[in-house]
């Protein structure tokens, strides 16, 4: 299959799906793998696991996410795999999330790899907008940020303090 269309108002299930290009302008169910070139649209796909290039969804539920590229309003999965960047609009859910750059409003994340983290204000965006304005922020953490190594050399303990036991009167009384 060369384009799977989903309508809107419709819900499609499928056990595996293999395709070159995916519009979900419904709701798109799968049992167990999807896999994809380039997935699109304002719909909602849950499937077990969906590897693709590009995804640009309103929703994705899944157990594990891999691509190069995801924008998304809605993601909830264990695993998120985004060889070069992930930026989700509304709220990011996972357990592991690896990129190499992450651009989020909110997110309940219990691990992250990530070369840049980008976290904006919650305010009421379009897709575009929100891509617009993590590559702005991007670009001016890039020139106003100070140096790593300038911040590491802040916070270096150079001399510890020494560590003083304080002994009772009981360890200091002779034995009678």
């Amino acid at each position: 299959m060369k384009i799977v269309y989903i309508p809107r108002g419709e819900t499609m299930s499928y056990d595996n799906l293999t395709t070159e290009c995916l519009v979900v302008e419904g709701c798109l169910k799968v049992t167990y793998d999807l896999r994809a070139k380039k997935i699109i649209g304002s719909g909602s796909v849950t499937a077990s696991s969906i590897s693709a290039d590009d995804i640009r969804a309103d929703e994705l539920s899944s157990v594990r996410v891999s691509c190069r590229r995801l924008i998304a309003k809605r993601v909830e999965t264990s695993e998120l795999f985004a060889s070069e960047s992930a930026a989700v609009s509304c709220l990011l859910s996972a357990d592991y999330v690896q990129a190499s750059q992450l651009s989020v409003v909110l997110s309940y994340v219990h691990d992250v790899d990530a070369d840049e983290i980008i976290n904006l204000k919650q305010k009421k965006r379009s897709l575009f907008r929100f891509l617009l304005a993590s590559s702005l922020r991007a670009w001016w953490l890039r020139f106003t940020a100070p140096a790593e190594d300038v911040v590491d050399a802040e916070y270096e303990v150079k001399n510890p303090t020494p560590v003083v036991h304080l002994e009772t009167e009981k360890e200091n009384k002779p034995a009678a």
